[in-house]
């Protein structure tokens, strides 16, 4: 976008982020979801492409699909 006034800077709002993938780790303060996963067995094997996102930045967390047996 390059060099913008300081004015207009002050107008951004924050985005609304839609995240989803295989949560691979969960604990109090963040939760870290991989888009891309190797299943072997059923079990996940290795991931691409993960992302770590602050607990307190989560609005809503939903279950979309269930992996298959084994995992």
């Amino acid at each position: 976008m390059g060099w913008r006034d300081i004015n207009e800077l002050k107008q951004i709002t924050a985005a609304v982020a839609v995240s989803c993938g295989m949560i691979i780790h969960e604990d109090d303060d963040l939760i870290i979801i991989c888009p891309h996963m190797l299943l072997e067995d059923g079990k996940a094997i290795q991931g691409d492409a993960e992302i770590a996102i602050p607990k307190a930045w989560i609005i809503s967390n939903e279950k979309l699909l269930a992996l298959p047996p084994g995992d």
